[in-house]
């Protein structure tokens, strides 16, 4: 029991003993080590801010003051400067005194009222005849003469009938031809309607005469191209074996 209080209280000895000696060589080293002295820093002098008055003008003023009190200049920039001007001012030699600008005309102070002459045209062309004053407001036509030139064209022969057959199983055109007027003009001259008939062809020819499906408005006119049809037209001969509607027109 009584190692261990001896045991601590030399281990309290030595650390005070240590601390001492480190106290010690910190007072010696503070005092025998001296830093050197750090130069002397002068403080900036105070900002003094004064206002003086000075001529903008170009005889007494600075060139600098003078162009920066044109660019901050609050006038319109549409306004001459000169800065934005470069047109000289005239000199004196060329400027032109009042009443000098017409010189080499000779002056007329006097004049009669008979003596002008001075007629003016109408504001409108007044039209003379009736026709002209309903055409008035009306734009010509410049293209009026465009395609109108007389070519020596030659007629077309005149015809009585087109005429149309077709093939009842397929429904295709297989003839179309027209009628032209030949010696036997006996078709009746009537304002009649397109017709259609049916006939039947074989080997041998057309069977009896075509049949109307649809009338012309004139039995003469019927009977002229059923006639046509079997005697004249001789479409039995024209034509393969089967059935075929014909449409006559105009």
């Amino acid at each position: 029991m009584s190692a261990a209080p001896r045991g601590q209280g030399n281990t309290l000895g030595i650390a005070i003993v240590i601390s001492v000696i480190l106290v010690g060589l910190v007072v010696l080293v503070a005092t025998r080590v001296r830093l050197p002295k750090s130069p002397d820093m002068k403080s900036p002098p105070p900002n003094t801010s004064s206002v003086a008055i000075a001529r903008a003008d170009p005889q007494g003023g600075s060139a600098a003051l003078l162009a920066q009190v044109e660019i901050y200049d609050q006038k319109p920039l549409f306004l001459p400067t000169l800065i934005n001007n470069s047109d000289p001012a005239l000199p004196a030699s060329l400027r032109r005194e009042p009443s000098n600008a017409f010189k080499t005309i000779s002056p007329q102070l006097t004049f009669a009222e008979y003596e002008m002459s001075i007629v003016l045209p109408e504001p409108i062309t007044v039209p003379k005849t009736v026709i002209e004053a309903l055409h008035t407001g009306e734009t010509a036509n410049p293209f009026f003469t465009f395609g109108r030139i007389n070519y020596p064209y030659t007629p077309l022969p005149k015809r009585l009938a087109y005429i149309e057959v077709v093939q009842a199983k397929t429904g295709r055109v297989v003839l179309a031809a027209p009628v032209s007027a030949g010696t036997n003009e006996s078709l009746p001259p009537v304002d009649w309607q397109p017709l259609e008939l049916v006939v039947a062809i074989e080997n041998s020819g057309m069977v009896g005469m075509p049949t109307v499906t649809s009338d012309s408005g004139f039995a003469e006119v019927n009977d002229y191209f059923r006639a046509f049809i079997a005697k004249q037209f001789r479409l039995g001969a024209r034509l393969p074996p089967g059935f075929y509607m014909l449409r006559i027109g105009q």
